[in-house]
C-alpha cells in the first residue's frame, strides 16, 4: 500500500503586474539589457518579504528553503542581446553571459534570503504554474526541502502585451503546522 504525502500549502503568492501596479522591477546590479532577472528578484522579494518580512528568511526555514523557476521561452532579451552583438561583429558584455544562465537570478535572491535548499530551473511543455508546483512537491516529498519558492516568469512577446511573472512559496503542511502557520 501506497501513501501519498500532503500536498504542499501556499504560504504567499504573489503576481506582477497587478492592475494599476506602476511597481517596476527596480535595477539589478549585474544585470543588463533584460528585464527578466530584474522580474524575477523583483517577484521573489516580494513573495517573500510578504512572508518573512525582510531578508534573511528566518534560519529554521532558510537553509530548508529551495526555488523552482519556470519560464516556457526563457530569457529572450539577453539572446537577443547577444545575438545582435554576434551579428554586427562587436563584442557583446561579458555580463550578458553570466545572466544567460537562468539560474544566475536564483542566485542572486538565494543570498540575499539565505537560502540553502535546490535551486532548480524548467521549461514546461504542459502548463507552467502546475509542473512548478508538482516538482516542489517532489522536492518537499523526498525530503531534499520543506519549502519552495516557485517563480514563473514570461516576457512579452508582442506589442502590447506586458511581461509577467508569480511567485508563491510552498511549504510541508507538517513543518507549517508545528510552527502554527497551517
Amino acid at each position: 500500500m501506497t501513501t501519498t504525502a500532503a500536498k504542499p500549502i501556499t504560504l504567499h503568492h504573489v503576481v506582477w503586474p497587478t492592475e494599476g501596479d506602476h511597481d517596476q522591477p527596480p535595477n539589478l546590479p549585474g544585470f543588463t539589457a533584460s528585464p527578466f532577472g530584474p522580474i524575477i528578484a523583483h517577484v521573489a522579494d516580494r513573495c517573500l518579504s510578504g512572508h518573512w518580512g525582510e531578508p534573511p528568511a528566518p534560519s529554521e526555514r532558510a537553509g530548508r528553503t529551495g526555488m523552482v523557476m519556470v519560464s516556457r521561452l526563457g530569457d529572450m532579451a539577453t539572446e537577443a542581446a547577444v545575438t545582435g552583438s554576434v551579428d554586427a561583429g562587436t563584442k557583446a558584455s561579458p555580463l550578458l553571459f553570466y545572466q544567460s544562465v537562468p539560474s544566475a537570478v536564483l542566485g542572486v535572491v538565494s543570498a540575499r534570503w539565505g537560502l540553502g535548499g535546490p535551486v532548480i530551473c524548467i521549461s514546461p511543455a504542459g502548463d507552467p504554474l502546475a509542473e512548478g508546483l508538482e516538482l516542489a512537491e517532489l522536492l518537499i516529498e523526498d525530503g531534499s526541502t520543506s519549502d519552495v519558492l516557485v517563480v514563473l516568469v514570461e516576457l512579452a512577446t508582442r506589442d502590447g502585451e506586458s511581461d509577467r511573472a508569480e511567485a508563491l512559496l510552498v511549504g510541508a503542511p507538517a513543518a507549517h503546522r508545528e510552527e502554527g502557520t497551517a
